[in-house]
Parts: structure tokens; sequence; C-alpha cells
């Protein structure tokens, strides 16, 4: 698998850097408005306006093509062998790796609340059942998700590949490792800010999640799987979090 996984995605040193610069890029672009932007624009149970909204897909659209134009820029047509239409097979990988990722998020998070104490959460939090309009808001915070769990799933396969790759060119054992600790490292600590920059809890309570995930693409080869084992994730936490909130 290991060498499956390097053949099919080996590119030279210059087209990662290509790669990774966009999805530095396209990070500062998603996170850059929260701190310059004022409250109106923020789309959350206090400001559920049109304006809001647009503004909010935008960025997150900014945030997903800056990466796709970068790894199209370095790949060309070949960048479009990270997705194929889910085989029967797949989807019911989809369904196993679901399964999987909530309980090592169920484990691993208790876990870490227990080592590091709790925290606040996702900004989606403060929706509950008595907020006007509140499946209207959650079904659009959904679609405005989608948007941004797949740019999400862009900043950790890309940083998979490349440290896979980085690690079996300097003959170092289980590169496919080394990969997985990257990939799963930054997207542990891209997410420090949502959970109050707890260090301990972002690390041990996001990157084992993160692991499933990327073992979801590493097997199916396929950023649709792991984008849809994120995705399927993300909205049930959410729904039971707005389901138990009074």
């Amino acid at each position: 698998m290991v060498n499956n996984l390097n053949s099919s995605y080996k590119l030279s040193g210059k087209k990662w850097l290509i790669i990774l610069l966009s999805n530095l890029i396209a990070y500062c672009c998603l996170i850059m408005p929260g701190v310059q932007i004022p409250d109106s624009l923020i789309f959350d149970e206090n400001h559920p306006t049109l304006i809001a909204a647009g503004f909010q897909i935008l960025v997150v659209t900014v945030f997903l093509i800056i990466q796709i134009i970068g790894v199209q820029i370095a790949t060309g047509s070949k960048w479009q062998q990270l997705f194929h239409t889910p085989r029967a097979k797949e989807w019911l990988w989809v369904l196993v790796f679901f399964i999987l990722a909530y309980f090592v998020s169920v484990v691993s998070g208790a876990i870490s609340q227990k080592l590091f104490g709790a925290v606040s959460g996702n900004a989606a939090a403060g929706l509950t059942m008595s907020t006007p309009h509140v499946w209207l808001i959650f079904i659009y915070q959904r679609f405005s998700s989608a948007i941004q769990i797949l740019g999400e799933e862009f900043l950790a396969i890309m940083p998979l590949l490349a440290v896979t790759q980085l690690a079996d060119s300097m003959h170092m054992p289980l590169p496919l490792f080394w990969g997985n600790i990257a990939s799963a490292l930054i997207f542990a600590l891209l997410h420090l800010s949502t959970y109050d920059y707890n260090l301990g809890y972002v690390i041990l309570g996001l990157a084992f999640t993160r692991l499933v995930l990327n073992w979801a693409f590493i097997k199916t080869h396929n950023i649709w799987v792991s984008f849809l084992v994120h995705f399927l994730f993300d909205t049930l936490a959410f729904l039971v979090l707005l389901l138990v909130t009074k």
C-alpha cells in the first residue's frame, strides 16, 4: 500500500512546494476574515443574515478553490486522480470509517477532557432548539461546512502525501507513519483556535480521529471517501449537540 501510494502521487519537490504553499495561502484566507471583519458579517445564531451567509460561503469557497488551483498547477489534469465517484464497496468503507471515527473521537475526546480540561468547542455550539429558524440555520451551516471540510481534506491529505514521499526518498523506515504524523499534527494544530488554544486537547482529541480519516483515503485513494466520513462525522456531532442543548 505504501509503494502504491507513493507511485500514484509522486511529484517533484518544486511541485509539492506549490501545493503546500497553496494550502498555506488558503488557510490564511480562511482565518483572516475572522480577525478583520465586523461581527455582523460572521454568520451564527446571532447574525443569521443573508449578507453574513453569503460572505461565509465566499470565504470557504475561496479556501477550497485556492487549494484546487495549487494542485492543478502542480499536476495538470492528474489532480483529478484524487477523486472518483465512490463505488459500491467504497460506500461501505464510508460507513465503516464513519463508525470507527466516531468511536475513536469519543474515546480520545473523553481522555483529552480528563487530562486537559473541557473546551468550548465549535461556534456552532451556540445554536439551540430555541433559536429562531434553527433547522434552516443548521442546514445552511452543513452546506457551508461541506465546502470547508473538503478544503480541510486538502489541508490534511497533501502533507500526508508530501511527507510520505519525502520520508520514502530519504529511505526512512515506515514512510507512511511519518506522513500520517505530519498530517494529524497539522490538522490538530489548525483547530487550536476552535478549542480555546488547548494544545494537549487538540493533539490527543483530534489527531487520532484524523488518522482514521487518512486511513479512509489511503484505503480507497479517493478524497471523496475521507470527505464523506469527515462530513458525516461533523454533522452527527453537531446534530447531537443541537438536540441535547436546552
